[in-house]
């Protein structure tokens, strides 16, 4: 199954107090959000919020340690 995983950030505009959804398969077709390809894979998305709108760099690389957030793990490569 192809994923969409990518080594660049995703900024996203947020809006205050809404429930977002960040796959950790790879495999949304709305990628980096969650739209619930990750059934059978294991999987589970992450729930997350802010609490004022705001923009945010989401990660693509699927490496951060700071999920869903980006944490520049995309410039180490691998």
């Amino acid at each position: 199954m192809e994923t969409h995983f990518q080594n660049n950030p995703f900024k996203a505009s947020l809006d205050a107090d809404k429930e977002y959804w960040y796959c950790t398969c790879g495999q949304s077709s709305t990628f980096p959000f969650c739209d619930g390809n990750h059934e059978g894979t294991g999987k589970t998305p992450i729930k997350f919020s802010e609490k004022i709108e705001t923009d945010r760099w989401l990660c693509r690389c699927g490496r951060s340690g700071r999920k869903p957030y980006c944490d520049g793990s995309h410039q180490q490569g691998g």
